[in-house]
């Protein structure tokens, strides 16, 4: 009895399911998988559907939801690119190239905690307090990590860390030999 009234609602309303999440989503290929994951979830709670009036509402209510979730989601991660002309502050796809290998230079010199939250950040695009669980520290520390990365970034680049030669100059004195607290002798 269950597997017919399904089949019923979903023959009377996937049309109508997915033109709600097409709309909510603005995007064919993702208001397809919405639509699949209401139906899937109407399923799942076959069982607990509403009679024929309020059937739709219900459905609505479930798709919306699972639509809303999917945009949150879609804020929450960044959205990669093939388009290198279109990146802020970037004019040409060699200066792209160019960032990146500075990038890369970066992360391999800079301290291990440091370089972790970096990659983890600006490479995967984690959350921080997802960076934080994954590295077993605090989120606050993961935003000095990453604070300290900018700096770090920074002084490189300011000092000439992208050259021609593709060598990063050390922004940072090199450490002087510790003084002696002996006396001078006289």
């Amino acid at each position: 009895m269950d597997s017919d009234r399904f089949r019923q609602l979903y023959a009377r309303y996937s049309s109508a399911i997915y033109s709600r999440c097409r709309r909510i989503l603005g995007d064919g290929a993702a208001a397809e998988d919405a639509a699949q994951e209401t139906f899937l979830r109407v399923h799942r709670h076959i069982g607990s559907a509403p009679c024929d009036e309020d059937a739709l509402r219900w459905m609505f209510r479930i798709a919306t939801n699972y639509c809303l979730n999917v945009l949150r989601d879609r804020r929450a991660r960044p959205v990669v690119s093939d388009d290198l002309t279109g990146l802020a502050g970037v004019s040409s796809p060699e200066d792209h190239i160019a960032d990146r290998d500075l990038g890369r230079q970066l992360t391999r010199r800079a301290p291990a905690p440091m370089r972790n939250a970096a990659v983890l950040y600006h490479v995967y695009g984690l959350a921080q307090a997802e960076i934080a669980e994954e590295l077993g520290v605090s989120r606050r520390t993961v935003v000095n990590y990453l604070g300290a990365f900018a700096d770090y970034a920074r002084r490189a680049r300011v000092h000439g860390g992208g050259g021609p030669s593709g060598r990063l100059r050390r922004t940072t004195a090199s450490p002087r030999p510790a003084r002696s607290l002996a006396p001078v002798p006289a």
